[in-house]
């Protein structure tokens, strides 16, 4: 079932920095990046404050690497703010 979230920039900010080290990672391995690349591409070219359908498979993927992200910010001692506004989001 397709789900509505609204982004705010910085929503589609801390959004594209957890999926592209994922992306490189998966390409990497030589890995399918066909998932993660259409749902940067739909992150990037959508406008700021707008409600956009989201499927349960990207939410999960969102989920997911802004996780990392936040676990990496805690290991470093720095803010993650902004990943824990994402991921009220996404639950």
């Amino acid at each position: 079932m397709m789900r509505k979230i609204k982004l705010t920039r910085a929503n589609k900010s801390i959004l594209l920095k957890a999926l592209a080290p994922y992306y490189y990672r998966e390409k990497a391995l030589g890995r399918s990046t066909q998932e993660s690349g259409k749902l940067i591409l739909k992150i990037d070219s959508l406008s700021a404050d707008k409600k956009t359908n989201f499927s349960p498979d990207e939410i999960r993927l969102m989920r997911t690497t802004v996780n990392q992200l936040r676990n990496e910010r805690l290991a470093k001692g720095q803010y993650t703010d902004a990943a824990d506004d994402m991921l009220l989001k996404l639950f």
